[in-house]
């Protein structure tokens, strides 16, 4: 899913998004866990580059979302009025082409979020890779866990296919759709949402930042390729690109900003979002199992988003025996379980 993703990092534009009760009595919702995780991007990204001598192409030049009706304008304004701790305005038609001539003149106006922006997944990736084995730590790859290991109630490592046993006191299962053993409340609440995307060759006149319409979103990288996205399939476990889905983002791209029609394609491929049924993220200890065991699963469209403020909650909880705050509690997995349903009908 990393690699399939776009990298972008547009809180501002994820309105539409659940956001579970706390059950703690607190008033977290996922668009302020959002905006955290975005806040710890601008932290962290110095950092990751620093630590691995990488370039995470870390753009913080804002995300604008183009409306071609009247209708995704009106859209556009009051979910961005409801979240009044967005920083963010409304541009006419010539303020929107200023800021970004290569949208299309059709359009009716466009919703700017200075304080969004993007990174390569693919090189943050790599450039974690690099900064994990600089620090001394071990990457296994290649290998299916088949099982968490646990002895006398607690998570003692994790079972790989091949027979052996990677030992460890705690076991943070990241493991996108799909959910290894036998919690079936967790493994019956996330399900995979398909997505198809492509890159286009740089071409002249391109975008400078990301751009979001109702047909697709652009994001354009610093090595020249243009990301195009993304379809939604939910429930469908295949990795092959439709033409025709294809097709329609490439029309889509073209329609938001038309210098894209004559951009040439460089890859396509499909990558799966790990959905939950409730919409939100399951964050923390798994509660029924081993103790050690913790859950990091169900991001759906905003796994990169969210990776910093996970990992900080995660960390917190596992090195420094700190119970998740109040933004991370209301993504436990005890929500989802049948005694919380019935406490909460």
């Amino acid at each position: 899913a990393t690699d399939a993703s776009a990298g972008m990092l547009a809180p501002s534009f994820e309105h539409d998004l659940h956001n579970p009760p706390d059950e703690h009595g607190g008033a977290a919702t996922l668009a302020e866990f959002s905006r955290a995780s975005l806040r710890r991007w601008a932290q962290i990204a110095p950092i990751i580059e620093g630590a691995s001598g990488e370039s995470i192409d870390y753009d913080a030049s804002g995300v604008i979302a183009a409306a071609f009706t009247e209708d995704e304008a009106a859209r556009l304004m009051a979910g961005n009025k409801e979240d009044g701790s967005e920083t963010g305005e409304w541009l006419e038609t010539a303020a929107a082409l200023d800021l970004e001539p290569a949208l299309s003149p059709s359009l009716v106006g466009a919703w700017f979020s200075p304080d969004n922006g993007q990174v390569d997944p693919r090189r943050v990736r790599r450039a974690l890779k690099i900064a994990l084995l600089r620090a001394g730590a071990g990457i296994v790859s290649g290998q299916r866990v088949t099982a968490v290991a646990a002895k006398s109630g607690a998570v003692c490592g994790v079972d790989l296919a091949g027979g052996a046993r990677l030992a460890a006191p705690a076991v943070v299962m990241a493991t996108g759709a799909r959910v290894i053993g036998g919690d079936r409340a967790i493994a019956g609440a996330v399900y995979p949402v398909k997505g198809e995307a492509l890159s286009l060759a740089r071409i002249d006149g391109q975008p400078r930042r990301v751009v979001r319409s109702a047909y697709a979103y652009i994001c354009p990288k610093s090595d020249g390729r243009i990301f195009v996205g993304a379809t939604e399939l939910a429930r469908d476990w295949s990795l092959t690109t439709d033409s025709a889905h294809i097709e329609v983002l490439k029309a889509g791209a073209a329609k938001t900003t038309p210098v894209l029609a004559g951009a040439d394609e460089i890859e396509r491929w499909a990558g799966l979002r790990p959905a939950t049924i409730d919409g939100a993220p399951i964050i923390g200890p798994a509660g029924d199992g081993p103790s050690g065991l913790y859950y990091a699963l169900g991001h759906y469209r905003n796994g990169v988003l969210l990776a910093p403020e996970t990992a900080h909650a995660l960390a917190a909880a596992i090195a420094d025996h700190k119970p998740l705050d109040a933004a991370a509690r209301a993504f436990s997995p005890a929500r989802l379980r049948p005694s919380a349903n019935a406490e909460n009908p």
